[in-house]
């Protein structure tokens, strides 16, 4: 059992030279689903899912094996700043798409006719939300 488990990190490590292309094809996914998500394409969001899936799982495995290592090789080493950007595209991409879900739920309440006033969320001056229900009043009087 010792063996297989061996087996599979070094088959992972082995796998190491391949980390700058896959941080490359995801960096290039992460920026095709902003413009998608910019354009509110679910389909083309849809067909993305897929390829970035697989390849976050084959960097998960990789990442795994590299944990076990000490010193860390110098190839994982090198992607990880590649890898943060990754993930602060990431975010940048749920966080638009969570802007968009808010915009899409304020809508149907609209039409719905069930907004409430305390779920309305407002900027305050430092451009951040503002979720007191009645702060905006105060500031017109």
């Amino acid at each position: 059992m010792a063996d297989s488990v061996t087996q599979a990190e070094d088959d992972d490590l082995a796998l190491l030279a391949q980390v700058p292309v896959w941080v490359e094809q995801l960096g290039s996914l992460l920026e095709e689903e902003f413009e998608h998500l910019k354009r509110r394409d679910v389909q083309a969001l849809e067909q993305l899912h897929a390829p970035k899936t697989e390849l976050l799982e084959q960097l998960s495995r990789v990442a795994a094996a590299v944990a076990a290592q000490d010193p860390k090789p110098e190839a994982w080493l090198a992607a990880q700043d590649k890898l943060q950007a990754c993930g602060q595209a990431h975010f940048r991409n749920m966080n638009l798409m969570q802007r968009q879900l808010d915009a899409v739920r304020g809508a149907l309440q609209a039409l719905q006719g069930t907004t409430e006033a305390s779920s309305v969320d407002l900027y305050d001056r430092m451009g951040q939300l503002s979720r007191r229900s009645g702060a905006w009043m105060y500031r017109l009087a």
